[in-house]
């Protein structure tokens, strides 16, 4: 009976051989979000300092434990400027593939002293800090030189650690989506339908001026503005449930959700959150122990 038991156990390990490209490419697009960020915002937008020279963000506090080995401020606030530098190699690093063990310890720290270090932070830098931490027992038993990397499944106890890692993954991203679409069945604009009204011209994260004015022509409209708000909870709801769903129902929702998420960089702007949430889905939605063909989508196109 247990030797029966240890040959189910090892045949499932090797059906769900969780070491392939696709948890590298969540990885890679991971880590591409907060290298954007990076390059394309100066420390002075990163890093706020009021007039009398005190921090803007209370988390960077010198007081607190933490900064004393934030990533960012590790040499002193006069440094900030070399380690975002050293920051942005480390991130190209993680994106190639390379040194997945190392890569993925400095790739939790940078992420999580982001959140700490920076002023402009969003819920894609949450994200991007779970995920990061989440995955590295994953990285840590993965044996292959480049995670991008086609290897032959093989039983192995450390599998078991890897298949683990993703499901807390998965089940951390179903969390997310049930606060999300549950959350907002507290708030009354989300009840009674419009509340997209209020996101699309809100004074931060509404739409561009240019959009604004043919939206808000359909927003006028109370069976649209009903109809999108109910459809974000409804979506978000479904994608809740994906944690339980089949293989067919996952891989659909997670083209709406990604195009979901897309849309949300058009009318509000977040470009960082969209690399996060993308890396979650697909972790969450997509089979990651079936390896991803991209030379079979360069024959197609």
């Amino acid at each position: 009976m247990i030797k029966k038991i240890n040959n189910q156990i090892k045949t499932s390990c090797l059906t769900l051989f969780p070491y392939t490209n696709t948890v590298g490419f969540a990885r890679s697009i991971l880590a591409l979000g907060t290298l954007l960020t990076l390059i394309f915002n100066p420390i002075g937008i990163l890093f706020h300092k009021k007039i009398d020279g005190t921090i803007l963000n209370p988390l960077l506090n010198p007081v607190i434990p933490i900064n004393k080995y934030n990533f960012f401020t590790l040499f002193g606030f006069d440094n900030i400027v070399y380690m975002k530098g050293l920051a942005i190699l480390i991130l190209i690093i993680t994106i190639s593939g390379y040194f997945i063990k190392i890569t993925s310890l400095l790739h939790w720290w940078i992420c999580i002293s982001f959140l700490y270090f920076s002023s402009i932070i969003d819920g894609g830098d949450q994200i991007a800090s779970i995920l990061s931490f989440l995955l590295i027992p994953f990285c840590l038993t993965d044996l292959r030189k480049n995670h991008w990397q086609y290897m032959q499944p093989y039983d192995s106890a450390l599998n078991i650690i890897g298949l683990f890692s993703i499901w807390i993954i998965r089940i951390q991203v179903a969390i997310i989506y049930y606060h999300a679409s549950l959350g907002k069945l507290s708030v009354p604009e989300w009840v009674n339908g419009t509340a997209i009204y209020y996101w699309f011209n809100h004074s931060v994260f509404g739409m561009p001026t240019s959009i604004s004015i043919f939206m808000n022509k359909l927003l006028s409209n109370p069976v649209i503005i009903s109809l999108l708000t109910y459809s974000v909870i409804v979506l978000e709801i479904l994608l809740f449930l994906g944690l339980l769903a089949s293989l067919k129902y996952r891989k659909t929702i997670l083209c709406f959700g990604i195009l979901f998420h897309f849309f949300i960089i058009i009318y509000h702007g977040i470009f960082s959150f969209f690399f996060s949430i993308c890396a979650a889905l697909i972790l969450f939605l997509y089979p990651t122990y079936q390896s991803i063909n991209f030379k079979l989508w360069s024959l197609k196109k």
